[in-house]
């Protein structure tokens, strides 16, 4: 990731419409799949700046939340935000212990080209106790990359099957997938193309926080979408949201 985006990302990632339409699914999800027992620990691995912990915090204020980044900038920003129990580790070699957590989160991280996806997802199965949920959140399809990518560090994009079939091979199962962002797939599909244009000292993030009214507006369909990603699936979008269990 460039110098300053997560200085970007800590500015933007409360109030962004993507972030939050992001928090949002990620929290329903949670809510789903501990329906049947109770939320007690959870890890956030590639805690980045603390923006899930604030979204969690403000949902289940009850959870022991463990976050864990390799960047201590990232970590410093988590510390501003409340978060005290904090590692400073990769998401590939975890520091807990076997079968202690309930959930795991995992937001757009297994994406770096410096960690090992399939030693990361074994990892997570481990620390999972029997019947745990995992939640990962990764950038979809080669064709939307950009300088956004270069910026923030996105080695691939990646496709359903390749999620799933992940997902079985680390152990796990009750595989729940689904795109979503598909209301603006095309106009950043456009957009995406157009930043390829531009030359590598040019390479930023998309992240910059759009007027209050644009930012709702962008928000309330996304919320409507996200209803019919929970329930159905979607079939395209920018980003692939994947849900699984340990087995019990």
């Amino acid at each position: 990731m460039k110098r300053g985006e997560h200085d970007v990302m800590a500015r933007v990632e409360t109030e962004h419409w993507w972030y939050r339409t992001l928090h949002h699914l990620v929290a329903a999800e949670l809510t789903r799949y501990t329906q049947e027992s109770p939320l007690r620990v959870l890890a956030d691995a590639g805690c980045g700046t603390g923006g899930f912990y604030v979204a969690l915090r403000d949902r289940l204020p009850a959870v022991d939340y463990v976050g864990i980044d390799v960047e201590q900038r990232a970590l410093a920003h988590c510390r501003r935000r409340g978060a005290r129990k904090l590692a400073c580790a990769s998401v590939d070699d975890l520091p807990l212990r076997p079968g202690s957590v309930d959930a795991i989160v995992s937001l757009d991280v297994l994406y770096f080209s410096t960690i090992d996806r399939r030693r990361a997802l074994r990892q997570f199965h481990a620390t999972l106790r029997p019947g745990g949920t995992l939640v990962i959140n990764l950038p979809a399809f080669q064709a939307l990359r950009g300088r956004h990518d270069e910026a923030v560090g996105i080695d691939r994009r990646f496709r359903r099957k390749e999620v799933e079939s992940l997902l079985e091979e680390a152990g796990f199962g009750d595989i729940r997938i689904t795109y979503w962002n598909l209301l603006l797939f095309g106009p950043l599909l456009i957009w995406r193309w157009v930043s390829r244009l531009g030359g590598d000292a040019q390479a930023r993030s998309d992240l910059t926080l759009p007027l209050r009214w644009v930012n709702r507006l962008l928000m309330l369909p996304l919320r409507l979408e996200a209803i019919v990603a929970l329930r159905w699936g979607l079939p395209l979008g920018s980003s692939v949201l994947s849900v699984a269990r340990r087995p019990e």
